[in-house]
Order: structure tokens, then C-alpha cells, then sequence
């Protein structure tokens, strides 16, 4: 399930989709948001809302709303960064998610 309004129409990371589906094969129910200082998934796992932003390798950076408001979610950069944000461990670890 996608949910698409206002900001979240803008041009996504490119990891995104990757983090997307690897959150999803490990039971994570996964929604696109976005907006003006917003961060770009919600994520809901073992009844625990999530949210994470978004970035692409080194090169990406917050915008000047999400650093002034000192973006107070998971800033991820990989998939492994996320599934640890969500799943509260190492990913590769025995049981994980």
C-alpha cells in the first residue's frame, strides 16, 4: 500500500525502493509519505509505528526544514540502517525482523 499526497509525489531516493521491499519481506507493513520537512516512510512493525527519512549514499542531505527541526526519526542511508531502525537489531542476525 502506497499512499501518494501533496510531498510525497516529490522525486524519491534512489535506495528507497530497495529499503521499501526489504522492510516488506520482513513483515513490515511500509507507507510512502512525505512533505515539507517530513520524513519519507512510515513503517508499522509488532505494533510500533516507525518513521524513517530517506537518503541516498553520502551525497544526501536533509532539507533546511528537517535540519532546523533536528529530524527527530532515523535518518537511513541502506537497507541494512533500516531494518535495524525498525527492527531494533543486526538484520543478518538469527531471527531477524
Amino acid at each position: 500500500m502506497t499512499y501518494l499526497r501533496g510531498g510525497a509525489r516529490k522525486r524519491r531516493d534512489a535506495i528507497e525502493p530497495a529499503i521499501v521491499e526489504a522492510l516488506r519481506a520482513h513483515g513490515v507493513q511500509t507507507w510512502q509519505i512525505g512533505g515539507r520537512g517530513l520524513p519519507d516512510l512510515l513503517c508499522w512493525y509488532r505494533g510500533r509505528p516507525v518513521v524513517l527519512e530517506v537518503k541516498s549514499g553520502t551525497t544526501g542531505r536533509l532539507s533546511a526544514v528537517q535540519a532546523r527541526e533536528q529530524a527527530p526519526w532515523p535518518v537511513v542511508r541502506s537497507v541494512e540502517a533500516a531494518l535495524e531502525a525498525v527492527c531494533g537489531h543486526e538484520p543478518w542476525s538469527v531471527g531477524a525482523c
